[in-house]
């Protein structure tokens, strides 16, 4: 598995390596989905910060409903402001994407 993960590293900074030289040899690359093999560290932490905002606006709603509330804006400001940093992380991950389909166009 390591070895695996060294070759799509490799991979990925040739794709690199041919989009910044202008090489036409990058045209027969297609680098989605590598860039999770640069960290990852970043993918773990995609996962648990997804799992943290499921986890608080459950334990939100049973707050909730043992107080006999029932406030939908509070669990959407709740959610929104938990998936802040998730938003960022996948806008860097989006332009990674645009990046490689205009490589392809």
């Amino acid at each position: 598995q390591e070895r695996f993960k060294r070759e799509r590293i490799i991979d990925l900074l040739l794709v690199k390596k041919y989009a910044k030289s202008g090489s036409s040899r990058v045209l027969e690359t297609c680098p989605v989905g590598l860039e999770q093999f640069l960290s990852s560290k970043r993918v773990r932490d995609t996962k648990s910060n997804r799992r943290e905002v499921i986890r608080l606006v459950l334990m939100e709603q049973w707050r909730q409903r043992t107080a006999g509330v029932n406030d939908p804006e509070q669990l959407a400001r709740l959610s929104l402001m938990k998936s802040a940093e998730a938003s960022v992380v996948a806008q860097k991950r989006g332009k990674f994407q645009e990046m490689a389909k205009k490589m392809h166009e």
